[in-house]
């Protein structure tokens, strides 16, 4: 079976499972266990199959068993993770870096895990002590930081954590230890998170889900955020199944009692929703900014002189033509600034941008795509004493630099490494510029704000799982959370233990101004299912169908939205719009008529009404619209093409050719329907010499297609006979355009 086919099954024993379709799960494991060679699944699945025959026996027997639900419960729990096991066991074939992976933990640390965890606790031991004895040195040359030879070992443990599939007892009493330990450094506590998350992720067992509910109760700021988000990432892969665990339900209900978890769950679910958006942020930035910034490069290289030898003033100095440069790029700024506001709000305007900086050798270790950013981390200590200064200038900017996820600063920091000493001070200067123009955006009192701060912690950790699933290289591996689509009011653990009203409000605002429709409708339903009906809900569902094209359920909607008290002119034009688009154009007048009654001044109105009797054929009726539009806006050709076209058929030839003359001396360049039905009215008037001229010039226009063209003139074909034409000539006349405009 290929990965694909693995997963299939997989998936499909599952939703069996969630659907308490056991005797086809019962039937299907068999086919499914067939592709593994262990002998204990077919025992596994004898036990699980004579259970749950005793227990059909019973209840058709008519026996109320009080544990019937416990006992299904446990049967569900056991055929899942016994599916997980032959999928772990079918799809490691598929999985090469892992298998290389698990052989070298084995070949350094064993396979028993009492040993390694005894093995690991010495190495826990022996950091405090080195610690000890490194801080009763008296003269060091630089302050104390873990050595590679410790950052080694901590990889070693992070992989022992996450290649683990089923933690036992040793793994158990080692992390809780880690927990509670008050000499652990918090970004190995940081490490231990991301690994627990990772392997949770990659493999379901209960313990990791108390452990991640652990480390968030013991509330170690760093630590908690990471903990809490790796929590929430696996409760939405796996919401369907933990229903069957009530150990993990139970401490999910105390959790959610807690208020201040539950609104850093909130600000975690939209940042997995903003996260979504990273490819389109990214896709806008390169469209709108970096384009602009290519063509301000000339003139960067000119002012700032850098194909000049160096000049003896002082480096650091703020140029004073930098930002007349940005001026005179039209509207690069703002885009600057947008992009530099929706940064401090959580959009990941970065990916791009460092996703090129990801090819150092430190991010070829796995464990490097989690750890925290710290100065002290010895990869980004690599510098001489004479370029120690400026070196720690930089790592204490980026320590700060709150919009910059952990990642991405060590990719800075790294690349800073490579770029000759005599540029780094101009880059740091730059660097702490950027910093400082980034905290004027953030008020002083949002600076000290504790929770903004671990804000900015939750969404800097997202991105940095978001840019280790995108761009990891060997990401093929693992299944990336943030491809599956999910609507929060469809989950189970969301809807049970943290919703609230308000909040799945504001998700459902989220899912519209990012233009996600279908989850907006969804969203929106439920929270009319849910709660009082409200005139903005039915609104909003409206909107949202019409944008994905289902226009009668946008009527039905919006026919809802009318019953209740909301802005009535908005609904009378949305109406209008669908209608029309419908091709009900009798409809359309109405809601348009009723609309321009509310809002007279308004010629975009008199325009859709005119529009109106234009499609039902009514063109005396366009007309007098039409003329009224053209009364109060002068020289609108919006007004004046179907006034021209009006007057045309219905015969007012004089005026319709005095309308022409006026629109082409204001239209520029000439349109080829414009020039059609000039052709129309001089050859109406017997001006043929004027006519022949107007469809020459009408047929040599590269503005649209031959074949549009003599469409075109068939549909009018009605009018030109209403106005004298003979009949017999114009199949004459059709061909002559067509000989005409043929290529010579």
């Amino acid at each position: 079976m290929t990965r694909e086919e693995i997963d299939q099954r997989y998936y499909r024993l599952c939703e069996n499972i969630y659907e308490h379709r056991i005797k086809s799960v019962l039937d299907e494991f068999t086919q499914f266990i067939r592709f593994s060679s262990k002998m204990d699944f077919y025992y596994q699945l004898e036990t699980l199959t004579d259970n749950y025959k005793t227990l059909l026996r019973y209840v058709y027997d008519g026996y109320k068993d009080p544990q019937q639900s416990v006992i299904l419960n446990n049967l569900s729990a056991s055929l899942l993770g016994m599916a997980d096991e032959i999928r772990s066991v079918l799809i490691m074939p598929f999985l090469p870096v892992r298998k290389q992976e698990t052989w070298s933990l084995n070949h350094k640390l064993g396979e028993d895990p009492m040993t390694v965890s005894a093995h690991i606790d010495d190495i826990f031991f022996k950091r405090e002590l080195d610690r000890l004895i490194e801080e009763s040195e008296v003269k060091q040359e630089r302050p104390a930081g873990p050595s590679s030879r410790l950052t080694s070992e901590m990889d070693s443990i992070f992989h022992w954590i996450w290649l683990s599939n089923i933690y036992g007892e040793y793994h158990i009493d080692l992390i809780r230890k880690i927990i509670q330990s008050e000499t652990v450094e918090w970004h190995d506590k940081c490490l231990i998170v991301s690994a627990i998350s990772l392997s949770l992720l990659d493999y379901f067992d209960i313990r990791k889900f108390l452990l991640l509910i652990e480390f968030s109760e013991d509330r170690q700021d760093q630590v908690y955020q990471r903990a809490l988000t790796g929590l929430l990432l696996a409760l939405i892969v796996y919401d369907k199944r933990i229903v069957f665990y009530p150990e993990l339900t139970e401490k999910l209900d105390l959790l959610s009692r807690d208020e201040n978890i539950g609104k850093d769950i909130e600000l975690i679910l939209l940042q997995l929703l903003m996260a979504r958006e990273t490819e389109k942020i990214n896709r806008e930035f390169e469209k709108e900014v970096l384009p602009e910034m290519k063509k301000m490069m000339p003139k960067i290289e000119d002012k700032l002189q850098l194909n000049q030898p160096e000049e003896e003033e002082d480096m650091e100095g703020k140029n004073p033509g930098w930002k007349d440069l940005v001026d005179e790029v039209p509207g690069l700024f703002e885009k600057i600034e947008k992009f530099s506001r929706m940064q401090i709000e959580g959009a990941d305007v970065f990916m791009s941008t460092f996703q090129l900086l990801k090819r150092f050798d430190f991010f070829n270790t796995m464990s490097n795509w989690f750890v925290p950013f710290y100065p002290q981390h010895p990869e980004i200590n690599k510098t001489s004493r004479e370029g120690e200064e400026i070196n720690q200038r930089l790592l204490e900017s980026l320590s700060k630099a709150f919009y910059i996820c952990n990642s991405d600063k060590y990719s800075f920091a790294l690349n800073f490494q490579a770029i000759p000493p005599q540029q780094r001070s101009m880059i740091v200067t730059n660097f702490e510029a950027e910093f400082a123009q980034m905290q004027e955006m953030v008020s002083e009192e949002q600076m000290l704000d504790q929770s903004l701060q671990s804000n900015a912690i939750f969404t800097q950790y997202i991105q940095d799982l978001y840019r280790f699933f995108k761009i990891f290289p060997s990401k093929e591996e693992f299944e990336d959370p943030f491809q599956r689509k999910f609507i929060f009011s469809g989950l189970y653990f969301y809807k049970t233990f943290f919703e609230k009203e308000g909040f799945t409000e504001r998700l459902a605002s989220f899912y519209l101004e990012k233009e996600h429709y279908n989850e907006t409708i969804e969203i929106y339903q439920y929270l009319l299912g849910k709660s009082t009906p409200r005139g903005e809900y039915y609104e909003k569902i409206a909107y949202a169908f019409q944008k994905t094209g289902q226009l009668k359920k946008a009527i039905e909607y919006y026919k809802k939205a009318e019953l209740f008290d909301t802005d009535r002119l908005w609904i009378l034009k949305k109406l209008g719009w669908c209608s029309m688009k419908l091709k009900d154009y009798t409809a359309a007048l109405d809601y348009f008529r009723e609309a321009a009654n509310l809002q007279p001044e308004d010629l975009n109105l008199q325009s859709q009404v005119g529009q109106c009797y234009l499609n039902l054929k009514d063109f005396e009726q366009a007309l007098q619209v039409y003329s009224k539009v053209g009364f109060y806006s002068s020289g609108n050709l919006k007004a004046l093409r179907p006034i021209a076209y009006c007057q045309f058929v219905t015969g007012k030839l004089n005026l319709a050719e005095a309308t022409y003359r006026e629109i082409f001396e204001i239209a520029s360049p000439d349109s080829p329907y414009d020039l059609m039905n000039a052709g129309h009215v001089q050859l109406c008037l017997k001006n043929r010499r004027k006519a022949a001229a107007l469809y020459n010039q009408c047929f040599s226009t590269k503005l649209a297609r031959k074949e549009d063209l003599i469409a075109a003139f068939d549909e009018d074909i009605p009018w030109l006979i209403k106005n004298g034409l003979n009949p017999d000539e114009i199949p004459l006349i059709r061909d002559y355009l067509l000989f005409q405009s043929d290529p010579s």
